[in-house]
């Protein structure tokens, strides 16, 4: 929202020239959602760490329940609680699988839909300002080749100092 108020101040022209206010305002923006995407990335990233350690913690209390109970009988006790564990094991990678293609899914649409977000609003001020769709495309022009093209390398690189900081 802030963002979208802020490109509000600017006119037709500064989307059709140069205007160092403008584009300074687009770095910053940009720059600032990619660190709040990087963050919520990290989350996203951290509550798949989570499930499968709640999937390794409910197989290690199968493996003692169940083994536990086959372990004392004579001869084939500990062969059999070998079973469980590679039945079990199986089952682990298998469910820590499908949480790690959710959490991909997860993360690769959480950065396309942040850097859609900031493409979209910039088209949409110029557009409500008098910019037409073809001057909007046309190469080279000043939103197409810088002020587009610019949006993206700031919003990837605010989500590059936010993983750094991160940890990620």
């Amino acid at each position: 929202m802030v963002i979208g108020e802020g490109l509000e101040r600017f006119q037709a022209e500064s989307f059709r020239k140069e205007d160092q206010k403008l584009r300074a305002w687009v770095q910053e923006s940009a720059n600032a959602l990619g660190h709040l995407d990087g963050v919520r990335d990290d989350a996203i990233f951290d509550l798949g760490q989570a499930e499968k350690d709640a999937n390794a913690y409910k197989k290690m209390l199968n493996y003692h329940v169940v083994g536990g109970l086959l372990t004392p009988i004579p001869m084939v006790g500990d062969a059999f609680q070998r079973g469980v564990d590679w039945g079990l094991s199986e089952g682990l990678n298998e469910e820590n699988a499908k949480v790690d293609a959710e959490t991909r899914k997860d993360r690769i649409g959480h950065y396309e839909n942040g850097q859609e977000q900031m493409q979209g609003m910039l088209r949409t001020v110029a557009l409500e300002r008098g910019l037409t769709k073809a001057e909007l495309d046309a190469s080279p022009s000043e939103f197409e080749t810088h002020l587009q093209a610019n949006a993206k390398e700031w919003y990837l690189t605010g989500l590059a100092e936010s993983k750094t900081l991160t940890g990620g």
